[in-house]
């Protein structure tokens, strides 16, 4: 249950005290206090304007100062946790809006808290649209009341990701307001100078979420064992200096704070954030050369910044390679008293040595070094049997690189548009049930990762690219909890963590994927394919019509492929130039389709 709290002998003892207003505010200031507060409100009440929140912060930030100065009234004495859902249960509240308002606040703590997030609207569409306003208006703004224009900017951020960490919206709202500083200093240039900043501020809101809602999904679907292997080879990655007792205690936290952070109790989830950022600074000398940079922000911006940075350079000292488990028979003895803890051991001391291995890759490596264990620790010679399977782990990195390197070398010759129809016609036979524009998106998003990640520098690539199809994958599985499209997916999505890249790559046309018959309406010829004159637009009708045909026929060849394509592409042409575009689309659709038909010997239903 992630809404339990594990307590270990010596560790978090921050856990049992529940942070009381006045310790929070004096712990964030008054400024960050007011924020934070904004923040919660706005993830609880997603539909509620602006200055109704602004009220609600006004009135427990006065709270808040009094208890800050030692006042001993009982508000003083209540959690943060409290006093939010106090202030949000004081007044009714509009049921239509709110139908589960009244009995999620006739509950007692922690049982109201839990109940309004249950009740959080996390579909992408469930609040409208931000409309923004022009550039030269929010420099206006932001220089008439940067309070309010900056207040307005974490409501809406907020009430639009309920289930963000706050000091992620934090960080998220100084990056803002940087972007803006800049911006405004010249008006000539500064509708500019905010399209391309806040391109790539919306791009890291975008990559913080996800790796958030990916940590919360391997939780719930692999388990706390498997996020402690992901934790322990991503710390041990960026502190591989740091001895194994430190990594295994940061790790323990880490996946601890995900927990609380992933039962969407937001103020638990900052008060875990703080204590994990104030204990990796506190350590920074043992942990990275790296972190006195990040330690000497304020409190707030710390974890930002401390999740963002390098991994450290490795020791001069460290040896290249871990002998001591292959060379030794002493790891069997090892692996017979404590599995779990050998097993942990490798991982940390191989990761710390291998920043150029993707996560999933090392978690691989740990499986199958146990298997390895398994097998030969009960051999005769278990020497030469260990010796021996040090070449099989070798031969699934090679197997990865070499998957890189082809895929780079493809989208480098062929082009974004190219590799991404190559990839239509690799996908759509594996989920042919999958819609086409879902399906059209998935391998839009796995081109954007070949465009960036193969551009960064070799010892990056693998973690770059492996890491972010692990995100793409994790959420496709995620949406389609319960009700997979066919069988493969729901066995690739369920069955390992470590797997789940090379298995969707190694699946072949889904055997169970019974085609439709070709009909008159199976391809829609509209008036908007003229409309699509820009190369966007022309590429995504190619697409979509395309990913139709590869259903019609997941087999078909790829020369095949290109006849079809051509004579749509005649179609559009000579469609689009006569005077009644749907006349002609009338005239020539059921022609395309009957010469599809005869190309690829598909009969059409009766």
């Amino acid at each position: 249950n992630l809404q339990k709290r594990d307590h270990h002998e010596g560790h978090h003892d921050h856990e049992d005290k529940v942070m009381l207003i006045g310790d929070a505010r004096n712990l964030l200031g008054k400024e960050n206090f007011e924020v934070f507060a904004l923040v919660l409100f706005s993830q609880n009440l997603q539909k509620c304007p602006f200055e109704e929140h602004a009220q609600r912060v006004k009135h427990v930030a006065e709270i808040a100062e009094k208890c800050s100065m030692g006042l001993k009234t009982a508000e003083c004495g209540k959690s943060v946790t409290v006093i939010i859902m106090d202030e949000i249960c004081k007044t009714p509240e509009n049921a239509e809006k709110y139908p589960f308002h009244e009995a999620c606040c006739a509950k007692h703590e922690p049982d109201r808290h839990k109940c309004f997030v249950e009740h959080k609207l996390t579909a992408p569409d469930a609040i409208p649209p931000y409309k923004k306003p022009a550039a030269e208006q929010s420099c206006k703004d932001y220089q008439e009341n940067r309070a309010s224009f900056m207040g307005h900017y974490i409501y809406e951020i907020s009430r639009r990701h309920p289930m963000m960490y706050p000091p992620a919206i934090l960080h998220m709202a100084h990056s803002f307001e940087h972007i803006v500083m800049d911006c405004c200093k010249d008006t000539a240039t500064c509708g500019q100078c905010f399209g391309e900043k806040m391109t790539a501020l919306k791009k890291e809101m975008k990559t913080i979420n996800a790796l958030q809602q990916h940590n919360c999904y391997i939780l719930k679907n692999f388990k706390e064992e498997t996020l402690k292997a992901v934790k322990l080879s991503q710390t041990a990655q960026k502190f591989p200096k740091a001895p194994y007792g430190l990594i295994k205690d940061l790790v323990h936290d880490i996946v601890h704070l995900t927990a609380t952070c992933c039962s969407g109790d937001m103020i638990a989830c900052m008060e875990d954030r703080l204590a994990l950022t104030t204990k990796t600074c506190a350590k920074k000398d043992e942990l990275s050369s790296k972190l006195a940079a990040c330690c000497e922000k304020p409190v707030v911006e710390r974890s930002a910044c401390i999740v963002k940075i390098d991994n450290d350079d490795r020791p001069a000292d460290l040896s290249p390679q871990v002998r001591e488990y292959i060379d030794d028979v002493s790891v069997c003895k090892r692996f017979e008293d404590d599995k779990n803890e050998l097993l942990s051991h490798f991982l940390y001391d191989y990761s710390r040595r291998h920043p150029e291995m993707s996560t999933e890759m090392l978690l691989k490596i740990d499986i199958g070094y146990d298997g390895i264990l398994v097998k030969c620790c009960h051999e005769e010679d278990k020497l030469a049997c260990l010796g021996k399977a040090e070449g099989e782990l070798k031969k699934e990195v090679q197997s990865s690189v070499e998957l890189l390197k082809t895929n780079c070398a493809a989208l480098e010759k062929v082009g974004s548009y190219h590799f991404e129809v190559m990839l239509l016609g690799k996908y759509t036979p594996k989920i042919p049930q999958v819609t086409t524009p879902t399906l059209i998106h998935l391998i839009d998003d796995m081109t954007h990762v070949g465009e960036y990640c193969c551009k960064v520098p070799a010892e990056k690539q693998l973690p770059c690219s492996e890491g972010a199809l692990g995100l793409i994958i994790g959420s496709m599985c995620e949406k389609q909890e319960g009700h997979f499209v066919n069988n493969q997916v729901a066995h690739c999505c369920s069955d390992s963590y470590a797997n789940q890249r090379s298995c969707f790559t190694a699946l072949g046309p889904d055997p169970s994927y019974v085609p439709p018959a070709p009909s008159a309406d199976y391809f829609t010829f509209t008036d908007e394919l003229c409309a699509a004159a820009d190369s966007e637009e022309l590429q995504l009708a190619k697409k979509t019509f395309l990913v139709n045909l590869i259903k019609l026929k997941p087999n078909i060849e790829a020369e095949q492929m290109k006849e079809i394509t051509a004579s749509f592409l005649g179609m559009l042409e000579k469609c689009c130039k006569a005077e009644h575009h749907m006349e002609c689309f009338a005239v020539e659709g059921p022609k395309l389709i009957t010469k599809c038909e005869g190309i690829i010997g598909l009969h059409p239903a009766v």
